[in-house]
């Protein structure tokens, strides 16, 4: 990830979030089911539309995983979020007590929330409302959207904590009749929103007598729908066919059945499994994804009074699964048959397969941007290395230095005499004397301090000494460290002492070469320098 920001992005979305998901290693693995008998929860003033709710979302596999380990990381400060993690505490602290839980904190977010008093205590309340709300609250705890676009703002909700777990992107194509024109568009969607048919229209299409599945109500929503008033702008033409599709499935599947207020509905059969196609044009579409089920909200009317709402909810997975109905303080097992008795208001489904989270337009122009920020140093770096052997000097920065090569050895004999003066009116040098505290700058010594080399007896024994050696990175001279010639003992070492020389006929810097602490080196030096650029 590189070091450029997007706007909005927190710890909960986009690449950051990205980031914490690979580093907690769930990046591309299906969390466990939630294998806990539910606790239940008390219904103070006509919440049972909440404690459904919760009671969902708490053996939402995903959410829980994640939830957890953001409140692990420190990265979670929402109130929302911070409410219902306190919430799954609570409901994990009361199992062991047999004690019900009560969601006040839950219950008053949403009545602070509620914009034409749906939501107030006492007041009856409709699910689908109150989950959406919920997880529009989330979704906005997950990112910071002062000062974003509507569209950037939906896409960071998107690529959020949040939107990973229920986000979903739905499609739309009109393709007209006669000149086959056709026009897409698309939105983002945390519920699939799908509605039961009358009676009549489900006998049209179905042979099975007064019943329809899930997986028919999800058909229909794909099905082509021809419309004969519409009129295409391009030629003028009437008649079109419009289709509904997947684009992107959700991890959780989120799925609200409507039914007509007025007339007879039939029967829907609730699905454990069920596959859907993604991707374009379902007759069409080689992808696929399986659901399975594990929890269900039944809406159960009482006339005049009103209604109630209460959850069925599945412990575990596969041949060690098991239902609970959780209605209110109700708690108690049942079987999947029994299930299946209640209609079903809302659903949820797991991805058998993790879907990763989305990447914003926003992520895409940042990382083409850093991919050009990286090609430019790559192409730098490969300048600098091309650059031909010898002692030359780069144009750009020194262009009349280095006119002509020294000899390399009236170079050295001009070191050690200079060496030999500068003995005998300054405190000789004592071998094994530990310099490595003394770094460049270091205080008591001016930048002109003269460095004095001592030629020591020729040591043809190659060792780690010679690894211990320490060339201060602050110089910035122009000689490549791979300078070598003949006439040493060593040419890492004739490299070091090449470099000195140029530096100081640059004036850009100047160079210290440390050996180890009571080690002897065929080069010492006396003074320490320290870079003139910064």
């Amino acid at each position: 990830m590189g070091n450029l920001v997007i706007p909005g992005e927190t710890a909960l979305c986009g690449r950051v979030y990205k980031a914490w998901l690979v580093h907690n290693g769930i990046d591309d693995t299906v969390p466990e089911a939630v294998n806990l008998v539910p606790v239940g929860l008390r219904n103070v003033r006509n919440v049972c539309f909440l404690n459904a709710i919760l009671q969902c979302l708490y053996y939402t596999p995903m959410l829980r995983r994640s939830l957890a380990l953001a409140f692990e990381s420190a990265v979670v400060k929402d109130e929302w979020l911070v409410a219902l993690r306190q919430l799954f505490k609570e409901l994990d602290s009361a199992r062991s007590s047999k004690a019900c839980v009560a969601a006040t904190q839950m219950a008053s977010l949403m009545q602070s929330a509620s914009t034409n008093g749906e939501f107030q205590h006492g007041e009856q309340a409709d699910a689908h409302e109150a989950f959406v709300l919920i997880i529009s609250k989330l979704l906005e705890g997950c990112i910071s959207a002062k000062g974003l676009s509507i569209s950037e703002k939906e896409q960071l909700e998107q690529s959020s904590l949040i939107g990973h777990i229920f986000g979903m992107m739905l499609n739309q194509s009109v393709r007209c009749k006669t000149c086959n024109d056709t026009s897409s568009s698309s939105r983002a969607e945390y519920c699939f929103c799908v509605t039961c048919p009358s009676f009549g229209e489900a006998m049209r299409t179905r042979d099975r007598k007064n019943v329809v599945d899930v997986k028919d109500l999800l058909l229909s929503y794909t099905t082509e729908e021809h419309i004969s008033e519409w009129k295409c702008e391009k030629c003028s033409r009437k008649g079109c066919v419009r289709q509904a599709g997947i684009a992107r499935p959700p991890n959780i599947l989120l799925v609200h059945i409507s039914r007509l207020q007025q007339g007879w509905t039939p029967q829907v059969i609730v699905d454990k499994d069920l596959t859907i196609q993604y991707d374009g044009n379902p007759a069409k579409a080689r992808r696929k994804v399986r659901y399975l089920l594990f929890a269900m909200i039944v809406y159960r009317s009482m006339g005049a009074n009103g209604g109630h709402y209460f959850a069925f909810v599945r412990a575990g997975r596969g041949q060690h699964e098991q239902w609970y109905l959780a209605d209110d303080d109700e708690i108690r097992s049942v079987s999947f048959s029994d299930v299946q008795r209640e209609e079903p208001f809302m659903l949820l489904y797991e991805a058998q397969k993790l879907f990763p989270p989305v990447e914003t337009d926003a992520e895409r122009k940042l990382l083409e941007a850093e991919q050009v920020q990286a090609a430019a140093v790559k192409a730098e770096v490969k300048a600098r290395n091309a650059q031909p052997a010898g002692l030359l000097v780069e144009q750009a920065r020194a262009p009349v230095l280095h006119t002509e090569v020294e000899d390399p050895a009236r170079t050295r004999n001009e070191m050690e005499e200079a060496a030999t003066k500068m003995l005998e009116t300054e405190d000789a040098y004592t071998p094994g004397t530990d310099m490595s505290s003394t770094t460049a700058g270091s205080e008591g010594r001016s930048r002109l301090d003269e460095h004095v080399f001592v030629r020591a007896q020729p040591d043809h024994e190659r060792s780690v000494d010679f690894e211990r050696w320490s060339l201060f990175s602050s110089c910035r001279c122009s000689l490549p460290y791979t300078e070598y010639a003949e006439g040493f003992e060593d040419d890492r070492l004739h490299c070091m002492w090449l470099h000195f020389r140029v530096c100081e006929a640059e004036k850009l810097c100047t160079v210290s070469y440390l050996p180890a602490a009571g080690k002897s080196a065929p080069f010492r030096t006396k003074a320490l320098g320290s870079c003139l650029v910064s």
